[in-house]
C-alpha cells in the first residue's frame, strides 16, 4: 500500500512540474487540412455508433433464432 502512495505522489509531482508531458500530440487534433479533419470526425462517428450497431445485431440475431425455434416447435406439434 505504501508503494502505491509513493508512486501516486511521484506521478502527481511530475505532472505538476512538467505539464507539457500531458499535452496531446498534434495529430490527434485533426490536422489543418479539411480531409484530415473530415477523416477524424468520420472515424469518431463510426466508433461512437459501433457499440449501438453491435447491440442491434445481437438483438436481431436473437429475434431470428427465437422465430426459428418457435417455427420448429409449431411444426413438431402439427
Amino acid at each position: 500500500m505504501k508503494t502505491n502512495s509513493i508512486c501516486l505522489i511521484f506521478f502527481l509531482f511530475v505532472i505538476i512540474l512538467f505539464p507539457s508531458i500531458m499535452a496531446a500530440c498534434p495529430l490527434c487534433q485533426g490536422g489543418a487540412k479539411k480531409d484530415t479533419d473530415f477523416a477524424y470526425k468520420g472515424i469518431t462517428l463510426f466508433l461512437a455508433l459501433l457499440p449501438i450497431l453491435g447491440a442491434f445485431a445481437i438483438f436481431y440475431w436473437i429475434k431470428i433464432k427465437s422465430k426459428s425455434i418457435k417455427n420448429k416447435e409449431t411444426q413438431n406439434i402439427i
